[in-house]
């Protein structure tokens, strides 16, 4: 620490020393390893599938309100309200917003204060004169300190930039999680409400069969049946009350899940019933996209985030080669004795730099440095991945949509034959052409076309969700603006 008269009498001698010295402290970086490139997602080839996709109008933010299903709408609004998964993860942003700030605030300039008392006794032989010398004397100190580094290498600078990326890639991650719980959601409920309508099925499959029974006891009572007629009419009704239970149990399973991924108690949904149109909806695929905006998905996000941290993190590292100069000030007052404290002679003001220089550290720092160039040549090479796996899960999304859109078609049309069978028997029969027992065969084919047209258009429209989870949700304005 260097007082502030002392500079006008500094020789010029010295200045120079300070300066060769400077430059001597910068140490060389050594052999550093190449860092790899990131490669622009544009320069992929995304294949046909993805390219040659003609899909509907723009996903809106609240996508899922296309259902137009009230009771889902609540349910996601609640989850997204007070899901623990979204509040841990929005909490981790918080978290890196603040030590964002807390790194930044090391650039700027601090001020700190201090006050001690202390009642010392000095020895008689020592470098304290008398009168002070083998006397009881208070030690008082009433100082303000200052402080500031000027971050001439960038480390503080650099590691601000490392802070504000991490920061970035958890608000990344807040977004890919809000995003995985939306569609969870979603397809969990479309599993619910073909569960329901699948049970729906079951319960009019059971009555049939139960019918069924019911005719063919009365025609052996008539004598028109054997007794194995009998035997065989009732072998299916409790392999159907076993199917309904089943769907009872799944039913119950995909209620509480449903619970938890609200963030809520079983009895949340515990009466939860969709509504029977929602299995109905034309699912449009969303609007094809460049292949740059893919960028936009939130683990791209966060992976491309990771990789600039890792850049500034090799810049904190290569500041360390270079001096640090801070420049430090106090002042206030100083005495022994407080009596003394408040005269003019206590007065007390100091102002310098301090510097700091790496003259001999073993190869710590460069050490260091390649250690932060592998980090960063690792953080190349899992975002090349994350968005080499992100194109393969919308074409293979694609691809099972492609195909779960025909056999929707396909057991369409099958429903709509059996449909057309069950009226023309039942025409028959009521005009006295067949018999009842033509009209529950066709009615139990029926009712399996139904069941496989369920399951077959929830499938589809699970697909769909998928695909927006895929392709990283609706697409904003800064996502346009990007373009």
């Amino acid at each position: 620490m260097v007082s502030a008269s002392f500079f006008p009498h500094v020789p010029r001698v010295w200045a120079c020393a300070l300066s060769a010295a400077i430059l001597g402290g910068c140490a060389g970086f050594g052999q550093v390893p190449p860092t790899s490139a990131v490669k622009p997602v544009e320069t992929y080839d995304v294949g046909d599938r993805i390219r040659d996709v003609q899909g509907g109008p723009d996903l809106a933010p609240q996508w899922w309100r296309d259902f137009h299903d009230a009771a889902l709408d609540r349910l996601v609004d609640d989850a997204r309200a007070s899901a623990p998964t979204l509040t841990v993860v929005r909490e981790r942003v918080n978290e890196a917003l603040a030590r964002t700030d807390v790194e930044r605030a090391a650039g700027r300039p601090q001020i700190d204060g201090s006050l001690s008392v202390t009642p010392t006794r000095f020895p008689g032989s020592y470098k304290i004169p008398p009168p002070a010398a083998g006397h009881w004397q208070t030690d008082t100190q009433v100082l303000a300190g200052l402080s500031f580094d000027l971050d001439l290498a960038g480390r503080i600078d650099a590691t601000v930039r490392a802070a504000s990326r991490r920061a970035d890639e958890q608000a990344a991650l807040e977004r890919g999680a809000s995003l995985a719980l939306e569609t969870a959601l979603v397809a969990t409920y479309l599993e619910l409400a073909r569960d329901w309508q699948l049970r729906q099925i079951a319960e009019d499959t059971l009555a049939q069969h139960r019918a069924l029974l019911r005719l063919t006891d009365q025609r052996v009572a008539a004598g028109l049946d054997m007794r194995m007629a009998s035997l065989r009419a009732a072998e299916p009704i409790p392999l159907a009350e076993s199917e309904l239970a089943g769907y009872d149990a799944d039913i119950a399973v995909l209620r509480d899940r449903l619970a938890v991924l609200a963030g809520r108690g079983p009895g949340y949904t515990a009466t939860l019933v969709p509504a029977p149109a929602v299995l109905d909806v034309q699912a449009q695929l969303p609007r094809a996209l460049p292949a740059d905006l893919i960028a936009r998905r939130p683990d791209v996000a966060a992976a491309k985030a990771d990789v600039e941290a890792k850049t500034a993190q090799i810049d904190v590292a290569r500041a360390a080669f270079y001096p640090d100069i801070d420049l430090l000030a106090f002042a206030g007052w100083q005495s022994l004795g407080l009596r003394a404290l408040l005269s003019g002679n206590s007065a007390s003001l100091g102002v310098g730099p301090a510097l700091t220089l790496p003259i001999f550290e073993g190869g710590r720092l460069r050490a260091n440095l390649r250690a932060q160039v592998a980090v960063y040549n690792e953080a190349v090479a899992q975002y090349d991945d994350t968005v080499v796996r992100a194109l393969a899960q919308i074409s293979d999304t694609l691809a099972t949509i492609a195909t779960q859109r025909k056999q929707r078609d396909f057991t369409h049309e099958a429903l709509t034959r059996a449909q057309s069978s069950y009226d023309l028997e039942t025409r028959r029969y009521e005009h006295g052409v067949s018999g009842y027992l033509d009209v529950l065969l066709a009615q139990n084919r029926l009712h399996e076309d139904r069941a496989a047209y369920a399951q077959a258009q929830s499938a589809l429209l699970i697909s769909h969700v998928q695909l927006i989870g895929a392709l990283g949700g609706a697409v904003t304005q800064n996502d346009k603006d990007v373009q």
